[in-house]
């Protein structure tokens, strides 16, 4: 396909060739020949269209991660080559091969849809443009914190076993305490060293460790205009995927509750099922426009699908003002709560942010009678903050 400079370059010749025969002077045929020069060349240079395959392993990954991603390129002239991932452009002569490092800085899906594809001759006359379909989805999980010990201590725990310890007394590994010996209980559970001192059979007392149900509730609302919005949006998704994955890890029920531009919800299950529902989800998380959901929807789908004395770990900045009755309530209904309320309020001196300031400070000071709070300064990572919890 010609190019306009083809046809610039056409009619700018045939300009100056009918100039030079109606004024019968030959400079201006003379200044018609390096346009006739360049689009001889052009026509006797062999211009091949390009050809573009592009292979890139299609996999998980986390924030952070690089993939190398490789173009096998054929043909002859200039290119450009544009993607979801890179763009790069160059001249090729025959075939060649290169290879672009994509890091993926923040998480979310890349739905890879079509490579579009730009090529010219040498001199600029001909062009081949072509889209090419190439359907795929690269996973960029959220970055996930090491949870070394997380000590979790819900009301109601199941007879699955786990490694929550209950609040009952039975099999486990934990010891709890020293009593006297009853009829029927194991001999292996004999203190020797108690029972010489008391002059009677003393038994040894352990936790009984069982599996409970943890509900994650991820309140992401975007509640303001400021830019630091992102940043709570990114440490608090970070934080829900450091959670699930520590409590799936330890072979405990976990469900997970949404707020953000829409309600969802997840119902507690098992195992790798529970993380890998609980990741798809949380790779979609964004919240572009202000949000009109209050938090009594979190509460009700809580207390409505979940079943009582659940532990609940509520991730909020803590901005709404509905937040303080819908967590009472939930205390009022039998379940625990932990509340991780990163602090995102930027240190203006308005009167604006010094009001939330305040306010948020006045919400926290509340909520710390009622259920255990933590107010989490973004600097520091989530592993440290929650060694307080220990």
């Amino acid at each position: 396909m010609k190019t306009l400079t083809f046809y610039a370059f056409l009619a700018y010749a045939a300009f100056f060739v009918i100039l030079s025969l109606v004024s019968f002077n030959p400079i201006p045929a003379f200044m018609a020949i390096p346009f006739f020069w360049l689009i001889f060349l052009d026509g006797i240079t062999r211009y091949e269209k390009p050809s573009v395959q592009r292979e890139v392993p299609i996999e998980k990954y986390v924030e952070g991660d690089e993939v190398t991603v490789k173009y096998k390129i054929k043909g002859r002239g200039y290119y450009e080559i544009e993607d979801e991932l890179v763009s790069l452009n160059g001249t090729v002569e025959g075939e060649e091969e290169r290879e672009e490092i994509k890091m993926f800085e923040s998480f979310g899906e890349i739905k890879l849809r079509e490579l579009r594809v730009h090529g010219e001759s040498f001199a600029g006359l001909v062009e081949h443009r072509e889209i090419i379909d190439t359907r795929g989805t690269i996973r960029v999980y959220p970055k996930i914190e090491y949870v070394r010990k997380f000590r979790i201590k819900p009301r109601r725990t199941r007879s699955l076993l786990g490694d929550y310890p209950s609040r009952r007394k039975g099999q486990g590994m934990e010891f709890r305490d020293i009593r006297e010996y009853e009829p029927g209980d194991p001999m292996r559970q004999v203190n020797w060293k108690a029972s010489a001192r008391k002059n009677e059979l003393m038994v040894n007392e352990y936790e009984s460790e069982r599996t409970g149900d943890t509900v994650i509730l991820l309140d992401v609302r975007r509640l303001s205009a400021w830019e630091e919005y992102e940043k709570i949006l990114t440490h608090s998704v970070r934080a829900a995927a450091t959670l699930a994955t520590y409590l799936s890890r330890t072979k405990n029920r976990v469900g997970f509750v949404l707020l953000g531009d829409t309600v969802d919800w997840i119902y507690p299950t098992h195992g790798k099922r529970s993380l890998y529902l609980i990741l798809e989800r949380l790779l979609t998380v964004r919240s572009e426009k202000m949000s009109h959901i209050p938090f009594e929807y979190g509460k009700f789908i809580v207390s409505r699908f979940f079943p009582p004395n659940s532990f609940i770990i509520v991730i909020s900045p803590l901005l709404s003002r509905d937040v303080d009755s819908a967590i009472v309530e939930l205390l009022a209904k039998r379940y625990d709560v932990l509340i991780i309320s990163p602090d995102i309020i930027p240190e203006k001196d308005d009167l604006a942010a010094r009001i939330l300031a305040l306010e948020r400070s006045i919400r926290l000071r509340r909520l710390r009678l009622y259920a255990r709070v933590v107010d989490w300064n973004l600097e520091y990572p989530l592993t440290k903050v929650l060694m307080v919890l220990k």
